[in-house]
Formats: C-alpha cells, sequence, structure tokens
C-alpha cells in the first residue's frame, strides 16, 4: 500500500505564492505598469558605470580581506546584471564573466555597453540558463537583486547558485533583512520588502548545505525612496574544497 509522503506547511511560502498570483492578475488588467529599461545617455551612464568601477573596487578589498582571495583570473557569475553596471568591471579583472539577468532588454544594453566600453570577456545569458553554468564559475556577484525576489524562491536561486561555484571559490551576495521594528507607518512598499525579506539563520542553512562553511556578514542599512530605512547584508564566503 502507498504511503503518502507529508510535506511540512510552510506560510511564508504560501503567502509569498498568493501575492505573486494577485500581482500576476493586477499586470494583466492593466492595473500595474512594467518598468521598463530605458536607454542610459551621457553624465548619466558616465555616473552609472563610475558606480560599479567603484563597487567592484570594494568587492575586491572585502573578499580579499575575508577569505584571503582576489579577483584575478576568476570566472566570474553576476546573477542579475542588468545593464553590466558590475559585470563590466569585473570584465577588466576577471578572466571570464557571465552576465545573468531576467530581462532580455537590459541584457542587450549591457552587451551594448560592453562593446563601448571594448570589454570582449563578458557572456551574457538569460536566467532560466543558470544551470548550465554549473561548474564553470569561481566567483559568485549579486547586489540589489535578492530585494526583489520572494525569499522562499530567492532561497532556491542562491541554493543553486552556490552548488554551480566551484570548490574553494568565492563569493558576495547583497540581502535585504526582515526589519527587527514595525514601520512606523506601513505601506505598499513596507508589504513588498517584507516578502522579500530574509532570514539570516536560513540563509546559513543554505551555505552550510552547499558545502560552506565559511562566511561573513558585512552589515548594511539601506533605504527605498523616501521610506524608513530597513537592514541588509552582503554575505562574503568561501565554498569548501
Amino acid at each position: 500500500m502507498s504511503q503518502a509522503i507529508a510535506v511540512a506547511f510552510d506560510p511564508v511560502e504560501r503567502s509569498q505564492l498568493y501575492l505573486r498570483r494577485v500581482r500576476r492578475w493586477l499586470r494583466a488588467r492593466g492595473a500595474l505598469d512594467d518598468s521598463t529599461w530605458a536607454e542610459l545617455e551621457g553624465e548619466q551612464r558616465e555616473r552609472f558605470f563610475a558606480q560599479g568601477y567603484r563597487q567592484v573596487a570594494n568587492l575586491a578589498g572585502e573578499i580579499e580581506a575575508h577569505t584571503g582571495c582576489t579577483l584575478d583570473s576568476r570566472r566570474a557569475l553576476d546573477f542579475g546584471c542588468g545593464r553590466g553596471r558590475m559585470a563590466i568591471p569585473l570584465g577588466e579583472r576577471c578572466e571570464h564573466v557571465y552576465g545573468v539577468d531576467v530581462g532580455r532588454e537590459a541584457l542587450r544594453q549591457a552587451d551594448s555597453n560592453a562593446k563601448r566600453l571594448n570589454v570582449s570577456n563578458v557572456e551574457w545569458l538569460e536566467a532560466s540558463r543558470l544551470d548550465e553554468l554549473s561548474g564553470r564559475y569561481d566567483l559568485a556577484v549579486s547586489f540589489w537583486v535578492f530585494q526583489h525576489i520572494p525569499s522562499r524562491e530567492g532561497e532556491r536561486l542562491f541554493a543553486r547558485i552556490l552548488h554551480g561555484l566551484r570548490p574553494g571559490g568565492v563569493g558576495a551576495v547583497h540581502f535585504t533583512l526582515r526589519p527587527s521594528r514595525p514601520a512606523s507607518r506601513p505601506d505598499l512598499a513596507y508589504l513588498y520588502l517584507l516578502m522579500n525579506s530574509y532570514s539570516l539563520n536560513r540563509l546559513g542553512g543554505v551555505l552550510a548545505d552547499a558545502g560552506v562553511t565559511d562566511w561573513h556578514v558585512n552589515w548594511r542599512t539601506s533605504r527605498m525612496e523616501n521610506k524608513e530605512p530597513y537592514p541588509a547584508a552582503i554575505i562574503i564566503f568561501r565554498k569548501d574544497r
């Protein structure tokens, strides 16, 4: 006689799935506007990439301080690369970079920006191809991306990124964390943040399951425009050999 396998009820995941269905329903009826990737021009584009170069320089210092490893000659994954703000500066330091994103228009602009800056060692791929890269990279980065992904789905994505990282590889990933106190004036933006905020304890479990025992947390405070600040963290890690 077959025996049913009990599956634990996860109220967080259930609520996230429900809210995503509501969002799709509203979008289908034109109640929500989809953001578009406007082209960056002139000084705006220069500021955008100047920020990316500074961010990669800071990242290199933090990874070396915590793991003793440099970015030189690595094969990097930039998950949620967007227009290439970090992937292109990484391309000037690393042997090869995989820039991965869900947006085709973002990838098109990233490719155009790379050509304009004469960076030819970055490969642009849609996020659906993430598993194809397993074992090809020894550096994994993702900044300002997981805050847009419901936490349970984000945990699974993080696990896939860690699984694909070569043994001994390093990485740095930015996460929003659950606020320690409720906002004084909750609004839709705050509910969105709660849906996409992460538990550091659960992320530690994901790291351990992937064979990562050496990891560090750099604490941050982030702020949505005209909103209350919320906690965030950059997890810097090295996968066990």
